[in-house]
Formats: structure tokens, sequence, C-alpha cells
């Protein structure tokens, strides 16, 4: 708490004055966050940076969001439910989130316009196309419907041959690897992962009696749109990328 009394002034201010940093800024707000509470990010790979990018992750928990928030400098696509979370509502808020309602089909065309408007404003999104929080040893199945910002994206930039750019997607695939310095396992996993109709003021109580946390964030090579005919295709893709991913490191317990 007496991070966020510190951090969170200058956040507000950047973001209503509108300070070139402002975007940069939560990025090393959820950094503090995770000194704070001793979660120990292991970043494999690099995030795309040179352009605006679709990130795409397995999610596993409210965790996720702080983690991610320091390993990615971009926006989360979230569901509308989110705003009313204790403190990570109004973090993300200030993150400048993008809140979507997943069964309102009449929205979805202009949620869609807006999450490439921001892509074409030079923000990265971070989309979690699972939809819900799982128990971290399995990959829910992804929706290829969340992928729908990619469909018909014109990019603002051009190469030379002044032909639009491509969006670039990267899979990123989050293991939580360690609890006070003991590997995960289906035991001790619900420490960190929250799902089903766990109360998430309980869990993160419990949460904070955990001594550390060792996470590994692995950025997958980022792939053109492009390449793939239809957004299933897409969706297709970055799950087995990131689903493999996840199974190796999880059963490797000796590193």
């Amino acid at each position: 708490m007496i991070y966020l009394g510190v951090l969170l002034p200058p956040t507000i201010l950047l973001k209503k004055l509108k300070f070139p940093s402002y975007k940069v800024w939560p990025h090393w707000v959820h950094k503090s966050i995770c000194l704070a509470l001793d979660i120990r990010v292991n970043k494999h790979g690099h995030a795309l940076e040179r352009s605006p990018t679709l990130f795409v992750s397995n999610h596993v928990s409210y965790l996720d969001i702080i983690i991610l928030g320091h390993a990615i400098k971009g926006c989360f696509v979230a569901k509308r439910d989110m705003i009313d979370w204790p403190i990570l509502g109004y973090l993300s808020t200030l993150q400048r989130t993008i809140f979507i309602e997943r069964e309102k089909r009449s929205e979805v065309n202009s949620q869609r316009q807006e999450m490439q408007d921001r892509i074409r404003g030079g923000d990265s999104l971070i989309l979690f196309p699972e939809g819900t929080t799982g128990t971290g040893g399995k990959i829910l199945p992804f929706q290829s419907s969340l992928f729908g910002v990619t469909e018909n994206y014109i990019h603002p930039m051009t190469d030379d041959e002044g032909r639009p750019l491509d969006l670039m997607v990267q899979p990123v695939s989050i293991v939580y690897k360690r609890i006070n310095c003991m590997p995960t396992n289906r035991f001790n996993r619900p420490f960190v992962a929250w799902y089903g109709d766990m109360n998430i003021g309980v869990h993160f109580r419990k949460f904070l009696n955990l001594q550390n946390v060792e996470v590994e964030v692995h950025f997958h090579e980022p792939v053109s749109r492009n390449l793939f005919k239809t957004r299933k295709e897409l969706s297709a893709y970055c799950q087995r990328t990131i689903e493999k991913k996840v199974e190796e490191r999880l059963r490797r317990s000796d590193d």
C-alpha cells in the first residue's frame, strides 16, 4: 500500500496532463509492485517494440496483469467487469485498458474499431484469448473471436514501396515456476492461480503470506497477421505456440 501511495499520484498526474511519458509510467509502476510483492520475473526473449504489436498470452491470475504490465509496454484488453476489481481495476484504468463486453454482439464492431484505432495511434495491446483465467497447469481453448481486432486492419505506416506495414502478433507464455523456492505443482499452484469461484480478496490475502514467487515470461517469435488466412488459423497458431512452451517448462523442475 505504501508503494501505491507513492506511485499513484504521479501516474494520475502524468495521464491527466498527457506528458510524453504518461504511456510508459504504468510500466514502471507494475515493475515496482512486482518488487514489493517479491514476484521475480524472468524474461526469455524480447517484446517487440519497434512497431505497435498485438501480444497474445495465456491467463492464470490477476497477477498476470502486474507481471505483463512490468514486462510489456502496452495496454490490456479486458472484460468490462474488471473495472470493479479492488485496486487492480483502478490501476487498469490508469494504464488505459480497453474494456469490452464479449457477450454484446451489438458492440463487436465498435470495440474492434477502438482497438484498431489504439494500434494505429501507436499503442501495443495485450490480449488474453482464453477469455478467463485457468489453473496454470493447462491452457484453455482460445476464443478466435477475440482476434477480430486483426481483421481488415490497415497499418497507417508504409514500407519503402508504399505498401502498408503488416500488423505483428507476438505470442507470450506465462509460467509460474516456483512458489517459496519450491517448484509449482497442482497442490501449491492455486496460491497464485485465480480461477472458478475463488474470492479475489481472500485469494490475495493468502498470496501476501507467500515468501516469493518466480515467474517466467517467454516471448515467442513475432508473426505477421498476413501469414494466416483467417483469425481462427491465427488463434490456433498462438495457442499451440504458448501451450507447447508452458507444458515444456512445467515438466522441468530442475531449473
